[in-house]
């Protein structure tokens, strides 16, 4: 079966790929293979499109400089050798699980005696983001997310990625998704079409793509005194995960934060170039409540806030199933998601699947245009679906309704931070998110056993839509 999937494969890809784009640098890493064509190009350029494919860099940031070579699909320890012929550096390489293969992990980049002054490079900071012009779906350029069929080894996986001429660059086991670079240029769309009418591969699709939530800020900026945060014992409360744009430094919330992570550039420190992550940690943790709700009756939680969405404002399902995976690994029973899109994936589905059979109750915005279109994450049967109410009580007229609505939630606040301007009064189905996240979250702490059920029928009862 592997094999005549391979033959199907050879044949149709070529028409799939486009010609390699021709500039003064370019790189290409293919299983075990670097390729490298540069002239006068500085080190950490080239080492970020290295890190594209899955490897770890660290360098003394002093150290970048100007290289020309040229060679193709030499050795990946020989490629290394030769880009790095001046520099003190050591590689570090990791098994593969299923298989007797290893992958490079990281790349450590020193002067002599002088390691501890490495720090992590980023990659470029951005997903490189596409548009199918059929559907309008946005997709991360020349990356696939695979799932094989049942009894598919590590090994026939490698075989068939390999002579497609793509790199397998991460692996999600809770989904049992692979994720792939392919060749530039591929047309992606029409590839994952083609593999998807493959026996032995159970299901294609592009590296989806979803932009964040555009809050409504009101006319002119309100003056907000920022409440300080009462601290909290590290027993106390339960961790909301907040899956965003980060979070701003300073924000006030320091002492609320049980774990962070950057999922766009692992490694880095949290930021939020946006201000809407650091919008929607404010409302979930309980330091800011919205207008009309008591603020002695909003719960003090600890927070893992995740930075999902790049300083564009986009992320990507293997984004979000990163960051899933770290908000399970920190013991977070609630997740919250300001965001949503009309793209159906299965594979998001899966994920949202993945995150509720491991104890998380997920709760995501419905939308702030009333098309009556149904929102994803919000319409996944694993998700609850918020919509949002003005500070009387009332539905708010920008609200996304639907059957897939769950419950409706205050969503106007005053906001001592801006998204991407001035702090002042904000509005959006993102705000009654955050705070149903943290009704969620307070209301187990009082009801530690409950059941995922009562959970639901508790929030549904309360936030009638």
């Amino acid at each position: 079966m592997v094999n005549r999937l391979l033959i199907c494969l050879t044949m149709v890809l070529p028409l799939l790929i486009g010609s390699p784009s021709v500039g003064a640098l370019e790189v290409e890493v293919r299983e075990d293979t670097l390729s490298l064509h540069a002239k006068e190009s500085f080190l950490q350029d080239i080492l970020k499109r290295i890190t594209r494919q899955g490897v770890t860099v660290r360098i003394d940031p002093q150290l970048n400089p100007k290289i020309t070579a040229s060679f193709t699909r030499k050795e990946m320890e020989s490629g290394l050798k030769i880009l790095l012929r001046s520099l003190d550096h050591a590689l570090i390489w990791e098994s593969m699980p299923g298989s007797e293969r290893v992958r490079l992990a990281e790349i450590q980049i020193f002067e002599p005696g002088k390691r501890s002054r490495m720090r992590p490079l980023a990659a470029d900071g951005d997903l490189s983001i596409a548009r199918n012009p059929k559907d309008g779906s946005f997709f991360v350029r020349d990356e696939l997310l695979l799932r094989f069929g049942p009894g598919a080894s590590l090994a026939e996986i490698e075989q068939l990625v390999h002579r497609i001429g793509a790199t397998i660059i991460a692996r999600h086991e809770g989904t049992n998704v692979v994720r792939v670079r392919l060749p530039e240029n591929t047309d992606v769309p029409r590839l994952s079409e083609a593999l998807s009418r493959e026996n032995g591969i159970a299901r294609a699709e592009p590296n989806f793509a979803y932009p964040i939530s555009l809050p409504y800020k009101g006319l002119s900026p309100v003056p907000v005194d920022f409440p300080k945060p009462s601290p909290l014992n590290s027993d106390e409360g339960v961790p909301i995960a907040v899956l965003d744009s980060g979070l701003m430094p300073g924000a006030g919330l320091e002492d609320r934060i049980l774990a962070s992570l950057d999922a766009v550039n692992p490694g880095n420190m949290l930021t939020d170039g946006l201000g809407h992550g650091t919008q929607m940690s404010l409302v979930a943790s309980g330091l800011i409540s919205p207008l009309g709700v008591d603020p002695a009756n909003a719960s003090a939680n600890p927070l893992i806030p995740i930075r999902a969405f790049d300083d564009n404002g986009m992320t990507s399902n293997f984004n979000l199933m990163r960051s899933i995976d770290f908000a399970i690994q920190n013991g977070a029973r609630v997740m919250s998601l300001s965001w949503g899109t009309e793209t159906e994936s299965r594979f998001l589905e899966d994920a949202m699947a993945y995150a509720e059979a491991n104890n998380l109750l997920v709760v995501a915005s419905a939308g702030n245009e009333p098309t009556g279109k149904p929102v994803y994450p919000a319409a996944y049967s694993s998700v609850l679906g918020v919509g949002a109410e003005k500070p009387d009580g009332s539905l708010w007229e920008k609200s996304n309704f639907g059957d897939f609505v769950s419950l409706s939630a205050p969503g106007f606040a005053h906001m001592p931070v801006g998204y991407q301007g001035e702090p002042g009064a904000y509005a959006g189905t993102s705000i009654a998110t955050a705070f149903v996240a943290n009704a969620a979250a307070g209301h187990i702490k009082n009801n530690p056993a409950i059941s995922k059920e009562d959970l639901r029928r508790f929030l549904e009862n309360r936030f009638p839509k």
